[in-house]
């Protein structure tokens, strides 16, 4: 990250740390009515809750802690919650990861930023002299409160990965958060319903509405530890296909780094853009069939050898197919040395019948290629391979996204002549 980049996010995180300390200090401060009880049961609570939580897909992690903070505030009111939230950030989690302490005061800030606005709202608007708490206008407010604190939340977050990544805000958050939303409103209801059951027979009801909240990330927990385990297991498979090929070593994992950095430049979402990673790592799977001998001789290649080559777009295609997540996309890896004129394989497709991914994926695995020693050719310089691009623009390559992968290297050359 740039000096200023990185000055100007600890300003933001240290402005977010000055802001909950202010709003929490003045919520408590106004509404005084802690429940002591209510700050013990559900602070021991909380504070489980957190040390259990899932990590999201970009980062930061997801727990059932907003249920509990939010039961909190309908029992008691916004010091109590006020107090029980702040007991969620004393993460075991960040302590033992050595988490850098500007991260731990953010990520303290934020949720108590979100629960302050969410619990000044609340109280404005929330009659505690009524005898039902349950009407349909209180669970509307409640609702309303949770959609307050869940976007508060989510915004604050967003930012954050926005500046450190140079995301676009609007990716971050469709990407890591928006589909929070269902499991967001079900904590709300468990809120409710806890609330309910603690105001009518009392704390011992904790341990059976607590029940469907600890199920719930537990199920959490094992989708993405299953999405995890098998992404590892794709980068295994990787490995031991360009462990065949010493002279490709690295070339699926630069592939798939120019590939995200096209489509940045393209502006494609950032669900597309993890999908695309995966594949353009995955594009070569199919050389997992193709004889050694082959891959490495150094020799002109016979009609034989290059029929054999020619075989590993759709290998890679049937391989790849069979991944839930990334089935879909698959027939990006089956074109990928298709070309923009017709003139490629296997099937000799061309322009708009390719898929962007292909495409994509075609140009910076063909960059990636010429600026590699191969056993037949030494490699291009940055200079050769950009005239060689240029040159087979609307030939070999769409013209968008070739014209996306020179203002990269324009931008990485321009960069490398600023350091020295």
């Amino acid at each position: 990250m740039k000096n200023n980049s990185k000055r100007f996010l600890l300003t933001y995180m240290f402005t977010i740390f000055l802001l909950g300390l202010s709003l929490s200090s003045y919520l408590i401060f106004r509404f005084r009515n802690i429940s002591i009880l209510g700050a013990v049961l559900f602070g021991i609570l909380i504070f489980a809750a957190d040390n259990f939580s899932v990590p999201l897909p970009k980062t930061g992690f997801v727990s059932v802690n907003f249920g509990i903070s939010l039961a909190s505030l309908i029992l008691f009111g916004p010091s109590t919650a006020i107090i029980v939230t702040f007991v969620s950030s004393i993460s075991l989690r960040d302590i033992f990861k050595k988490e850098p302490y500007y991260k731990h005061l953010f990520n303290t800030a934020q949720y108590l930023v979100s629960i302050c606005c969410a619990s000044w709202v609340f109280e404005i608007m929330f009659s505690r002299e009524l005898n039902n708490a349950f009407t349909p206008k209180h669970i509307g407010i409640i609702f309303l409160v949770a959609i307050i604190f869940f976007f508060v939340n989510t915004f604050l977050t967003a930012l954050v990965i926005s500046i450190s990544q140079n995301i676009k805000i609007l990716n971050v958050w469709i990407f890591n958060f928006a589909w929070l939303l269902p499991f967001h409103f079900f904590l709300v209801v468990m809120a409710i319903a806890i609330s309910f059951l603690y105001k009518a027979y009392g704390p011992f009801t904790l341990l059976l509405t607590l029940m469907p909240l600890v199920i719930a990330q537990y199920t959490y927990m094992l989708r993405t530890n299953e999405r995890k385990a098998l992404l590892n297991s794709i980068m295994h498979i990787v490995k031991i296909v360009e462990a065949k090929d010493v002279y490709t070593a690295g070339h699926s994992v630069r592939v798939a780094e120019y590939s995200e950095k096209i489509a940045r430049k393209l502006k494609l979402n950032e669900y597309d853009i993890e999908i695309l990673k995966n594949i353009a790592n995955l594009h070569d799977i199919g050389k997992i069939q193709v004889d050694l001998s082959i891959l490495n001789k150094t020799e002109k290649l016979t009609r034989e050898d290059w029929s054999e080559i020619k075989k590993h777009p759709i290998v890679g295609f049937e391989i790849v197919k069979e991944i839930t997540f990334l089935k879909d996309n698959a027939d990006a890896i089956l074109y990928h040395h298709e070309r923009y004129d017709g003139s490629g394989y296997p099937f000799g497709i061309k322009d708009e019948r390719i898929p962007l991914f292909a495409k994509i994926v075609s140009v910076a695995d063909s960059y990636d290629a010429m600026t590699t020693d191969r056993p037949y050719r030494k490699a291009l310089n940055i200079y050769e391979a950009i005239d060689e691009l240029k040159r087979n623009i609307d030939k070999q390559f769409d013209g968008n996204v070739c014209s996306k992968m020179l203002e990269i290297l324009s931008e990485e050359l321009n960069a490398a002549q600023n350091r020295e």
